[in-house]
């Protein structure tokens, strides 16, 4: 028996004990039984309220990881939002072992009528912080 599986059109739930902690779509997604090893395209997820924290989405057009490993990363362009606030980035991981977002590549928040754009990032999911790696340039007015 082959040790992957297959599927078009697919849709997620991820939860932690009774709670939901996120939700998602992906057009087409292969898992490896064997390893663990998951690839996806065109994804998009949606982390609920919790507490203080506000909904947050997230979508890239390629993403790939191992579920045994709790690591995941997005490529081809990769979009988050909450509170209005917009990144955007070609690519980003995941490590569930420090449970933080990293870029290195250039990134870019929007909020309102304020642009950041910075060379790298790391992102806490956490607390809602983003720090950018190696210097910042803001722009101020019109979106």
């Amino acid at each position: 028996m082959p040790p992957q599986l297959i599927f078009q059109e697919l849709r997620f739930r991820v939860y932690r004990g009774p709670d939901l902690a996120a939700q998602g779509a992906a057009l087409h997604a292969a898992f490896r039984r064997d390893t663990g090893d998951v690839l996806a395209g065109r994804v998009a997820v949606r982390f609920p309220a919790q507490g203080k924290r506000d909904e947050a989405w997230i979508t890239a057009q390629r993403a790939n990881g191992n579920l045994n490993e709790h690591r995941f990363a997005g490529e081809g362009g990769v979009r988050a939002e909450q509170s209005g606030e917009v990144i955007t980035t070609s690519s980003a991981h995941y490590l569930a072992s420090d449970g933080l977002v990293r870029g290195d590549e250039p990134v870019e928040v929007r909020s309102g009528k304020l642009t950041l754009r910075g060379p790298a990032f790391t992102l806490d999911p956490r607390d809602e912080r983003l720090t950018i790696v190696g210097g910042a340039n803001a722009v101020a007015g019109s979106p």
